[in-house]
């Protein structure tokens, strides 16, 4: 009897895994779906405003770190 129990206790548990981990992707797909800014506004990063109030033209400095991809640091302006 114990012989028997034994695949239908592995099914369940194999069932409740693949729920639990469907249940998390559903849940993480709707909360990145609704992500706005917490104000509710769009926002802009102060440092790229002039003394006007509006986007900078002028040249940003970029730095990119080594990524997955193993490139070493890198400047551009």
């Amino acid at each position: 009897m114990t012989s028997a129990l034994i695949p239908l206790a592995y099914t369940a548990a194999c069932a409740f895994v693949l729920l639990s981990v469907f249940r998390g992707l559903t849940l993480s797909f709707k909360k990145q779906a609704r992500k706005v800014d917490r104000t509710g506004l769009k926002t802009t990063h102060p440092e790229l405003l002039d003394e006007n109030g509006f986007i900078t033209k002028e040249e940003l400095l970029v730095v990119h770190f080594g990524g997955i991809d193993g490139n070493a640091l890198s400047v551009n302006s």
